[in-house]
């Protein structure tokens, strides 16, 4: 992969990194790979998006995020697309030749390639964590009834990962909210695979 431009360098920085993970998930299992981003994420700068737009030199396109939190938001890509579509997209777009060798890549190319494999517009979560420095804002507020769990920086549904006095599973949560019953406080996306920032009301 060769980006267009400085500002999209994370894509091939990124995707290498998050291939070093793959490997981590290969030969150590999905747990050490979990724990392998749960550590990482600990590490991110977040003082610049990790694409800052046009017009930059090299110096300020190549902040440590293109790497850690570039391979991250792969990670975060995998979560809401699904195995099943996420893996043979990703090796379709590292080998064909539309998107290597002397085909420059940018970040919109990357973003309609696998919105196309998904069947709808990734666009929200690409601009808040690739192109902002903002984390996905959760808001967990106690009803009559449960916990009305939803998000409030993002106008799309997501899977959210929750673990409630039922147990762990995956709820799909969007700007509206989904009421979650629970005799206790659920716990937000335990394994760590959105950058968030929870409010408890």
């Amino acid at each position: 992969l060769t980006a267009k431009d400085w500002s999209d360098y994370w894509i091939h920085e990124g995707i290498n990194t998050f291939g070093d993970a793959l490997e981590v998930l290969e030969f150590a299992g999905e747990d050490e790979y979990l724990k392998t981003f749960q550590r990482n994420a600990l590490h991110f700068d977040n003082k610049f998006p990790v694409v800052q737009g046009k017009d930059l030199d090299e110096e300020a396109a190549y902040i440590p995020d293109i790497y850690g939190k570039g391979a991250f938001f792969m990670h975060s890509l995998r979560f809401i697309i699904g195995d099943e579509i996420f893996f043979p997209a990703l090796k379709e777009f590292a080998t064909s030749p539309a998107y290597t060798y002397d085909n420059l890549v940018n970040t919109e190319d990357v973003e309609n390639f696998f919105s196309k494999k998904y069947g709808s517009s990734l666009k929200p979560v690409f601009d808040l964590w690739i192109r902002s420095i903002d984390k996905l804002q959760v808001h967990v507020k106690r009803t009559m009834d449960g916990y009305l769990v939803n998000f409030d920086n993002l106008d799309m549904e997501l899977p959210l990962q929750i673990v409630t006095d039922k147990g762990k599973q995956t709820i799909k949560i969007n700007k509206k909210g989904t009421l979650v019953k629970s005799t206790t406080l659920p716990v937000i996306d335990p394994d760590m695979y959105y950058l968030t920032k929870i409010i408890i009301e």
